[in-house]
């Protein structure tokens, strides 16, 4: 699981910079578009997004982990 929490926040760490460099649309192109002609707030609409897609992303897979893993409750 943990392997699986890492892979997730990697892959959406990824995505996000995949758009930046070549897509028209999509969170990484809005932040990198915004940072480009200087409008700050959208930037930071698209980085505080960002960042909470990976916090439902953990609290999501932490949910999973405490379903499928019972005896791990512990730690």
């Amino acid at each position: 699981m943990t392997g699986l929490k890492l892979a997730v926040g990697l892959g959406l760490i990824l995505i996000v910079i995949a758009e930046m460099i070549g897509a028209k649309s999509g969170l990484g192109f809005m932040i990198w578009n915004a940072w480009q002609i200087f409008a700050v707030p959208t930037m930071y609409v698209g980085l505080i997004t960002g960042s909470v897609l990976g916090v439902l992303f953990t609290l999501a897979l932490t949910e999973l982990e405490r379903v499928l893993i019972p005896w791990r409750r512990g730690r």
